[in-house]
C-alpha cells in the first residue's frame, strides 16, 4: 500500500501495489476536484451501517482501507452534511489529544481557533459548497489542551442528486514539524553566516565554476583588498600562478572521489603586490544527489612562519656555508705553510741562481696572498683570531679619514657625520678598520659603475634594539647598540638580490675585480664580535650598510634626560597623516602614534595624501616617506602640501641614516628626519619636538 499527495492540488492517492511490484490498483484519489474515481468493484462511496462507520470502498478493499485510514500519518477526518466529525484516523487523535469517543459527533468548527473559523465561513466555504473541492488552506486546530497547532488542510466533498455535499473527507498536515525544520534551517543558517563573518581567518564561498561568491572581513583584511573588487572574480585570479595546479589537483580530487574536501599551502595575491602565504583547505558542499553545489574556501595566513622558516634556511646556510669554508680555510693554511716553508727553504738554496730566485719570490708571493684570501673565509666563518679591545668608535673612524679620501678617490665627495660623545665599544680595532674600508671601496665602485663621483657618508648613532625587533632577529640581544652607517649614492641593489650580498663568493662586479668575500667578511667579523648587521637599498638611489656593535660605555657623554611623560589629553585629538608605501612599515607608525594618543589617518602615496589633506584641515602633521612610487617622493609630497597647508608641520622618515640621504643637497629636507628602523621614543620624541615649534 503506498499514497502519495500531489505537490499543487493537494489531492491524496492510495494505491495497492501488486505482489511482482510491476503495477498497481488505484484504491482511492481524495481531493481532486471531480471527486473520488469509480474503484474496481464499481464503488466510490458507501456506508457501513452496522459498523456506523463511514467507508469509502465496500467489499474487498474494505480492510486495506481501514488500515490505510488509521494509519496514515496525516490526520483524516470524515464529517457529514451537518458539520458534525463521522470519522477520524490515529493521527488526528494522536495530534489533537482526544479519544475517538470524544470526537465522534462533535462539531467540526469547534476544534478550529475563532479566526480559522471565520476564515473558512467566509472565504473557503462559498466556493467549497459549490465546487465540492478546497485545498492547501492553513487553519489552526485547537488542541484538547487548548494549545494551538498549524495544519495545511484539503478536503473534497460528496454529493447527493440534489448536488448538496453530503459528506467531505478533509485532510490535514502538521505544519508545526515543518516549522520546526524551517526553523531550525533558519538557525543553522544564521549560525554559519554569523560564524562566517566572525571567523578570524578568512573565508569564502566559491561557486562550481570558481566565481567567488562571499568573502568574510577577515579575508578581505588579509589581501587588503575590497569586498566589490574580489566578488565574481575567478578564484584563480587571487592565486599565484605557480599555486594555480594546486588548486587545480585539490578540485580534481574532491570531484572525482567524491571526498569532502582537501587542503594545501598557496600564496595569494593581494593589495599593491602583496603576496600571502595561508595554509588553504577547500571543501565541497553537495546536494542530496551528491552532485557539488559550491566549495568553502577557509585561509589561515602562515606569511609571518613563512618569512620565520625562509630566515632560519638562509641562517642555517650561512652558518653551513661558514662551516664549510671555515673548515677549507682551515686546511688550506696548513697547505700554505708547507709551501711556502718549503719555497723559502728552497729559496736559500738559489743564491746565484737569478731566474730561478725570481721565480721562487714569485710562488712565495702567490702562496702568501692566498694565506689573504683564507683569512677572509675564517672571517666570514667566524673563526679568525681577534685581538678585541675596548675602543672608541668616533676616534677611530676620525683618524681613517685620510686613508678612507685616498681610497675612494677626488671624485667622491667624503661626509663623516659623528654622533656626540664617543661611544665605546669592544671590538678588534685593526678588523674593525678593515670592514669599513671595505664597505667604503664598495660604495665607490658601485658609484663609478652609475657614472662616478657621488657621495659617501660615514656616520654613528646610539640606537636601542628592542625585544620586538629581537624576535625577528633572532641573533640580536635586545639592548644599547652604536650603529656605523656606511651609505652611498650609486644605482642600488636589486630587491631579489639584497638577501644574498653576505654569502661568500657572491659579487656582482665583472670576473677578475672582485672575489665576492669582501661583505661576507665583515658580516662574519661583526657577528663574531656580538653584533648585527642590516644592508638598505633603494635602486636608482643608493644603498647603506649598517654595523650595529653592542655600546660599552659611552666618552664624554651628556647626561640623558629624563624620559618625557605622555602627551597630555589636550594633544590627544592632534591628527597626524601617516604616507607609507609599505603596508607593514605603515602599520608599525600607526600602531605608535595611536599609542601615543593622537588621531591617525593613512595613505599609501603622495596623490592620496595630497587628496586627505585638502578634505581635513584639522591635519597638524605630516609623516611622510621620502622613497615612494608613483612619481612624488616625500619631499615633493611636502613642497606640495605647504601650498595647500602652509602651517603644516612635516617629519620624513628614510631607511637611509640622516647623514647619508641621497637627496643630501635637498633643500627641503630640513631638520626633522627620523631613520628606519626608529624606535618607539624616538618616534615620540621628535614627534612631540615638532608639533612644539613654532
Amino acid at each position: 500500500m503506498a499514497w502519495t499527495i500531489a505537490k499543487d492540488s493537494g489531492a491524496v492517492s492510495f494505491t495497492h501495489w501488486l505482489e511482482d511490484g510491476k503495477g498497481g490498483e488505484v484504491l482511492a484519489k481524495m481531493g481532486t476536484p471531480d471527486g473520488a474515481l469509480p474503484l474496481s468493484d464499481g464503488h466510490a462511496v458507501a456506508e457501513d451501517g452496522e459498523a456506523s462507520r463511514f467507508e469509502i470502498f465496500p467489499g474487498q478493499s474494505k480492510f486495506l482501507y481501514d488500515d490505510l485510514f488509521y494509519h496514515l500519518p496525516m490526520m483524516i477526518l470524515v464529517i457529514g452534511a451537518d458539520g458534525k466529525i463521522l470519522n477520524c484516523n490515529k493521527s488526528a487523535l494522536e495530534t489533537l489529544g482526544y479519544t475517538e469517543e470524544e470526537l465522534d459527533g462533535r462539531h467540526g468548527l469547534t476544534i478550529l481557533t475563532e479566526a480559522s473559523r471565520a476564515k473558512l465561513r467566509n472565504e473557503v466555504y462559498p466556493q467549497f459548497f459549490e465546487s465540492g473541492y478546497f485545498g492547501n488552506t492553513e487553519v489552526k486546530l485547537m488542541k484538547k489542551n487548548g494549545q494551538a497547532v498549524d495544519v495545511l488542510a484539503s478536503a473534497i466533498g460528496y454529493k447527493n442528486a440534489q448536488g448538496r455535499v453530503e459528506r467531505s473527507v478533509a485532510v490535514l498536515s502538521d505544519m508545526s514539524n515543518q516549522a520546526r525544520t524551517q526553523t531550525a534551517l533558519r538557525q543553522s543558517e544564521q549560525r554559519f553566516r554569523n560564524s562566517f563573518e566572525a571567523a578570524a581567518h578568512g573565508m569564502a564561498i566559491l561557486s562550481v565554476d570558481g566565481r567567488i561568491s562571499a568573502v568574510n572581513n577577515s579575508m578581505i583584511e588579509l589581501l587588503g583588498v575590497k569586498e566589490l573588487d574580489i566578488l565574481s572574480k575567478s578564484f584563480m585570479d587571487i592565486v599565484h600562478v605557480d599555486d594555480v595546479s594546486k588548486v587545480t589537483d585539490v578540485v580534481s580530487k574532491i570531484r572525482s572521489e567524491g571526498g569532502g574536501g582537501g587542503h594545501a599551502e598557496l600564496r595569494f595575491l593581494g593589495a599593491e603586490d602583496k603576496h600571502v602565504h595561508a595554509l588553504t583547505s577547500i571543501s565541497a558542499v553537495r546536494d542530496s544527489n551528491g552532485k557539488v553545489e559550491q566549495f568553502i574556501l577557509q585561509m589561515v595566513d602562515i606569511t609571518s612562519r613563512q618569512k620565520a622558516e625562509e630566515h632560519l634556511r638562509q641562517a642555517q646556510k650561512m652558518e653551513a656555508v661558514g662551516q664549510l669554508t671555515g673548515g677549507i680555510a682551515h686546511d688550506f693554511n696548513n697547505l700554505l705553510t708547507v709551501v711556502i716553508g718549503n719555497l723559502q727553504l728552497i729559496e736559500g738554496a738559489l743564491e746565484g741562481n737569478d731566474k730561478a730566485l725570481k721565480r721562487a719570490r714569485e710562488a712565495i708571493d702567490a702562496a702568501t696572498k692566498g694565506s689573504e684570501l683564507t683569512k677572509q673565509l675564517l672571517a666570514f666563518a667566524r673563526r679568525q683570531s681577534l685581538a678585541p679591545q675596548e675602543l672608541k668608535v668616533n676616534h677611530l673612524i676620525h683618524e681613517m679619514e685620510g686613508i678612507l679620501q685616498r681610497s675612494v678617490g677626488e671624485a667622491v665627495k667624503l661626509k663623516v657625520d659623528l654622533m656626540k660623545g664617543d661611544p665605546i665599544i669592544k671590538a678588534d680595532p685593526t678588523q674593525l678598520e678593515t670592514s669599513i674600508l671595505n664597505l667604503a671601496i664598495n660604495a665607490r665602485d658601485a658609484m663609478k659603475d652609475s657614472g662616478g663621483g657621488g657621495r659617501l657618508t660615514i656616520e654613528t648613532s646610539r640606537l636601542h634594539l628592542d625585544a620586538d625587533y629581537a624576535k625577528e632577529h633572532e641573533e640580536v640581544e635586545p639592548g644599547d647598540y652604536v650603529m656605523i652607517a656606511v651609505s652611498d649614492t650609486g644605482a642600488g641593489i636589486p630587491k631579489h638580490l639584497l638577501h644574498k650580498v653576505f654569502q661568500p663568493f657572491f659579487t656582482t662586479k665583472e670576473v677578475g675585480k672582485g672575489t665576492g668575500l669582501g661583505l661576507s667578511m665583515v658580516f662574519g667579523f661583526i657577528k663574531q664580535s656580538g653584533g648585527h648587521m642590516k644592508v638598505y637599498s633603494e635602486e636608482g638611489c643608493g644603498t647603506s650598510f649598517k654595523m650595529y656593535l653592542p655600546l660599552r660605555a659611552m666618552d664624554g657623554e651628556e647626561k640623558q634626560p629624563e624620559a618625557e611623560e605622555e602627551p597630555e589629553a589636550e594633544d590627544a585629538k592632534t591628527k597626524i597623516l601617516v604616507v607609507e608605501d609599505q603596508d607593514n612599515v605603515r602599520d608599525v607608525a600607526v600602531d605608535f602614534l595611536e599609542s601615543f594618543g593622537y588621531e591617525v589617518l593613512q595613505a599609501h602615496n603622495a596623490i592620496e595624501a595630497l587628496e586627505m589633506l585638502q578634505d581635513n584641515k584639522e591635519i597638524a602633521l605630516l609623516f611622510t616617506d621620502v622613497v615612494m612610487p608613483g612619481g612624488m617622493n616625500g619631499f615633493d609630497l611636502s613642497q606640495a602640501a605647504a601650498q595647500i597647508r602652509p602651517d603644516l608641520k612635516v617629519i620624513h622618515a628614510s631607511g637611509y641614516p640622516k647623514g647619508a640621504m641621497v637627496h643630501q643637497e635637498e633643500p627641503r629636507l630640513g631638520d626633522n628626519l627620523i631613520s628606519k628602523p626608529y624606535q618607539r621614543e624616538d618616534l615620540r620624541k621628535i614627534v612631540e619636538q615638532t608639533l612644539a615649534k613654532e
